[in-house]
């Protein structure tokens, strides 16, 4: 009865962080298209989150002209198929652009 229970409690746990993750990336899908060039750092928080990684501009895509920063949030519901939204920020912490990326 134990590990019956065992094994019904990471199934719950599985279908619950796959239901968090398809959540979470339409959300992310939704909230980027409304990131416009110019928009200050606080205001691309504000509309998706944290980003998964912070740094210098170049970690997955080409530089764009002015670069000084990027955000990198990942899609959780593209295992097999890793899906990204950078979004890079010039050296007043404003918006230069963004992309979504999506590896091969």
């Amino acid at each position: 009865m134990g590990a019956r229970l065992f094994f019904i409690a990471i199934a719950l746990s599985l279908v619950a962080a796959g239901i968090w993750a398809y959540h979470h990336d339409q959300q992310l899908r939704n909230n980027a298209m409304q990131v416009a060039r110019g928009d200050p750092n606080d205001v691309v928080r504000e509309l998706l989150g944290d980003p998964s990684s912070e740094g210098p501009c170049g970690t997955l895509t080409a530089i764009p002209t002015g670069c000084t920063n990027e955000y990198v949030y990942k899609y959780y519901y593209s295992i097999f198929n890793p899906q990204y939204e950078v979004v890079w920020f010039d050296h007043a912490g404003k918006v230069l652009g963004e992309q979504h990326v999506q590896r091969p």
